[in-house]
């Protein structure tokens, strides 16, 4: 009898030791699905910033467009201006040498007057003094 006694108590050591056992189990299980969970989740936010990230990337790719694009028009603005600009210094340079010239012929018209009036009134002198 005493060897079943202690058999008994080894079954039912065992079966504690066991039923121990499977709650260690069960609480490394539920700890190994709550990583797994967590796991995933952190799957997902990896993706949806992958995601952001390429939209970024498209939107920064359509930007880099635009900004060429711009850049081009403003390049054949500011070439349109220097050539408007260009054109228009040279009508001004025109006018400006008929402008030039004007007083120049101008100058000579009343050097030209200066002298005849001199003349007369040398003339004018020369017939007072003479009578």
């Amino acid at each position: 009898m005493e060897e079943k006694t202690i058999l008994a108590q080894i079954l039912r050591v065992l079966d504690l030791y066991a039923a121990d056992m499977r709650k260690q189990f069960e609480a490394l299980y539920e700890k190994f699905d709550s990583l797994q969970r967590q796991v995933q989740a952190l799957n997902e936010k990896t993706n949806t910033m992958d995601k952001r990230v390429e939209d970024m990337d498209k939107r920064m790719e359509g930007m880099d467009k635009r900004i060429e694009e711009m850049d081009g028009r403003f390049e054949r603005q500011i070439a349109q201006l220097e050539r408007t600009v260009n054109e228009r210094f040279e009508r001004l340079e025109a006018k400006l040498g008929h402008i030039r010239v004007e007083p120049v012929e101008t100058q000579e018209t009343v050097d030209f007057h200066s002298v005849k009036i001199a003349q007369h009134d040398r003339k004018i002198r020369h017939l007072l003094h003479a009578r």
